[in-house]
């Protein structure tokens, strides 16, 4: 019994840290112009050593390479950003292809973030 208790208690304390993990996808993302062809499938997010992991899934829906930029945006608990803007990582998405993106924001304030995305192929909207 104590042991659930324990649990429920880290569990709860753990919830107000974290955002709520029912946010949708489209929520946490930002695109420039619309991607038709890559897909941000699901994200995770944990919190290790006090700092926000992210864990998100691209999918590329084309049978053709798809060539997609990408960085976070760090933000609090307000929605102040937390850290400097980063630069934009480029990534292949090949034909098909799944890709999973790791990050670890840089600094334990950071309560939330946003992905944002660009592709060459993007349509402006």
């Amino acid at each position: 019994m104590k042991t659930l208790i324990t649990s429920l208690v880290l569990a709860t304390s753990l919830g107000a840290c974290l955002p709520a993990l029912a946010d949708s996808v489209a929520s946490k993302t930002e695109q420039l112009g619309q991607m038709d062809k890559v897909k941000v499938d699901n994200i995770r997010l944990a919190r290790r050593n006090g700092l926000l992991n992210i864990q998100a899934e691209l999918v590329n829906e084309s049978s053709r390479n798809q060539v997609v930029y990408y960085r976070f945006k760090w933000l609090d608990d307000n929605g102040f950003a937390t850290w400097g803007e980063e630069a934009w990582k480029p990534i292949t998405l090949y034909g098909t292809e799944r890709k999973l993106l790791s990050e670890v924001a840089p600094t334990a304030a950071t309560t939330d973030f946003r992905l944002q995305l660009q592709s060459p192929e993007n349509t402006v909207r």
